[in-house]
């Protein structure tokens, strides 16, 4: 019974260093879609949690919100900043109203 316990604790030990690790290196999910008929970004981005490009899809659905396809990107944090500010710095030239979604978008329907 001792045995089992420091065996499970020596595992616990080291495994640790793996997870604090793995949550160091966050990825973001980042999605979006173009309105049908308005010139409308939709956008929604989510840190560490599973694919939520058919929760963003539903969202938009649900909203009655005609859409185009929905784009989605998963990546590291840093490269999730650089992305997202070319993105937001491509729409604000082209003059699209953007939109952030994530707070609904990360509701469960």
């Amino acid at each position: 019974m001792i045995n089992s316990v420091g065996r499970l604790l020596l595992a616990g030990l080291l495994l640790a260093p793996i997870s604090a690790f793995a949550a160091d290196r966050a990825n973001v999910q980042f999605c979006w879609a173009m309105g049908k008929f308005d010139h409308t970004i939709y956008f929604a981005e989510v840190e560490n949690r599973e694919d939520r490009q058919a929760s963003f899809d539903a969202l938009l659905e649900i909203s009655g919100i005609d859409h185009n396809a929905v784009n989605c990107t998963t990546s590291d944090q840093a490269t999730h900043v650089v992305t997202r500010a070319r993105l937001m710095k491509d729409w604000r030239d082209s003059e699209f109203e953007i939109v952030n979604t994530t707070f609904l978008s990360d509701l469960d329907y």
